[in-house]
C-alpha cells in the first residue's frame, strides 16, 4: 500500500544524527556513508535534475545487525514523497505470483504491484526460489524504465544471490542489470548492534525460548499444551498439522512445519491470521536437512518482519541451535533468535 509522506524540514543526515543521539548510539563510518548516499539518491527526484550513473537505486548489503533496516526504514519515513512503498521481499513476490496465477501477464502484474510508486524499498532481498528469481529481471527492468527509485537491503552481495549452482548462471543477467543501475553499498562494520543493544523488534522479542516441558512457564505465558493427536489446519489449498486448536496461539512442531514441504506463502498467510506462534521441539539445526534449515530461516524472517510473537521449545542454547549450519542466511536467523529471552534464565 502506498504510504503517506512524512513531513520534515530537516535534512536526512541531521535527522539521523539526532535519532542516533536519542538512542545513545554513535553512527559508524559505514552508516554515515550510507545516510549520505541515500540523501544523494533522492535529491534528483526532489529537485527535478538528471540522475547520474547508478542513480536508479541503492543495494545495501552486509551482515545482520549493522543497521541496514534501521537506516533504510528511517529514510523511507523521512522521504518527502506521497507515492512510496516499503515491503518485505517475500510478501511482494507472493502478491506478484497470485496476480500472475489469476491471469495477468507478468508486465501487468508488475505494473499493478508498483502502481504510481516513486520510491520502492525492499527489505531482506534474498533468493532461494527459482520462480521468484525469474521475475526479478522483468521487475527491475520495469522499475528502472518507469523511473522508480529502488532501495534494497540484503545480507548478501549481488553475486551471492541465488547461489545454487543449478540456477545461478541464469541469474547473472539480473546481477549485471543491478550493477548497471544501482549503487552497491557494503555495510560491514564490526558491531552487531542488534546483539549489543538487544533492542526489541516490536512483538517478536516479546516471545521466548523455553526448555522442553517448562510447564510453569507455559502456564504463565498462556501457551497451549499439545492435544492428544495432531489436528488439521487448512491453509489455502494445503492442509498442515498443528499440535493444538488454532486459537490465540498457532502451535506447530518443528517436524510438521519445517521438515514437511511447507513454503513461505504458508507462513505469510498464517502470519496474517495468527500473531502468537509456538514452535515445539526445535532440534540442533546442524542435524537436519538443508531444506528444513532453509524453511526455519524463512519462517523466522516472516515472523520477525510481520511482528509476530514467537515461542520456541528446545533443549539447545541459541548458539547450539544454529551451530554447524552452512547456509549463509543462518547468521541473520541467529541474530534474530538472540532477541528472544530464555526462560528460565541460564545460571
Amino acid at each position: 500500500m502506498t504510504q503517506p509522506a512524512s513531513q520534515s524540514e530537516t535534512a536526512f543526515q541531521q535527522l539521523m544524527q539526532r535519532t542516533a543521539a536519542e538512542k545513545a548510539m554513535v553512527l559508524d563510518e559505514w552508516q554515515q556513508r550510507l545516510i549520505i548516499q541515500l540523501e544523494t539518491l533522492i535529491a534528483p527526484l526532489l529537485t527535478g535534475t538528471a540522475r547520474g550513473a547508478c542513480g536508479d537505486g541503492l543495494y545495501v548489503w552486509g551482515p545482520p545487525g549493522r543497521g541496514k533496516t534501521f537506516i533504510v526504514d528511517a529514510f523511507f519515513h523521512w522521504a518527502p514523497l506521497q507515492q512510496k512503498k516499503r515491503v518485505h521481499f517475500h510478501l511482494f513476490f507472493r502478491e506478484l505470483h497470485q496476480m500472475i496465477a489469476g491471469g495477468r501477464s507478468v508486465e501487468a502484474a508488475i505494473a499493478a504491484s508498483i502502481g504510481d510508486c516513486q520510491l520502492l524499498c525492499f527489505d531482506e532481498f534474498h533468493l532461494h526460489d527459482i520462480g521468484d528469481a525469474m521475475l526479478i529481471k522483468p521487475l527491475l527492468a520495469q522499475l528502472f524504465r518507469c523511473g522508480v527509485l529502488l532501495v534494497a537491503t540484503s545480507n548478501h552481495p549481488p553475486e551471492n544471490l541465488l547461489a545454487n549452482p543449478l540456477y545461478h548462471q541464469r541469474f547473472v543477467p539480473c546481477i549485471e542489470l543491478m550493477r548497471q543501475h544501482m549503487t552497491l553499498v557494503a555495510l560491514t562494520g564490526e558491531n552487531d548492534y542488534r546483539r549489543r543493544r538487544r533492542q526489541p523488534h516490536e512483538a517478536f522479542s516479546a516471545g521466548a525460548m523455553l526448555p522442553p516441558g517448562a510447564g510453569a512457564w507455559r502456564q504463565r505465558l498462556a501457551l497451549p499444551v499439545p492435544a492428544a493427536a495432531p489436528l488439521a489446519l487448512t491453509v489455502g489449498y494445503r492442509t498442515l498439522q498443528v499440535l493444538s486448536p488454532a486459537q490465540e496461539v498457532l502451535h506447530f512442531s518443528f517436524h510438521a512445519l519445517c521438515e514437511a514441504p511447507t513454503a513461505v506463502m504458508d507462513y505469510l498467510t498464517l502470519s496474517e491470521r495468527y500473531r502468537r506462534w509456538l514452535l515445539e521441539d526445535v532440534p540442533p539445526l546442524g542435524g537436519v536437512s538443508p531444506a528444513a534449515q532453509q524453511r526455519f530461516i524463512n519462517l523466522i524472517d516472516v515472523l520477525y518482519d510481520r511482528s509476530c510473537q514467537l515461542f520456541i521449545t528446545t533443549a539447545c542454547s541459541p548458539s547450539e541451535l544454529t551451530q554447524d549450519v552452512a547456509l549463509d542466511d543462518i547468521q541473520r536467523t541467529a541474530s534474530r533468535l538472540a532477541l528472544l529471552p530464555r526462560y528460565p534464565q541460564p545460571a
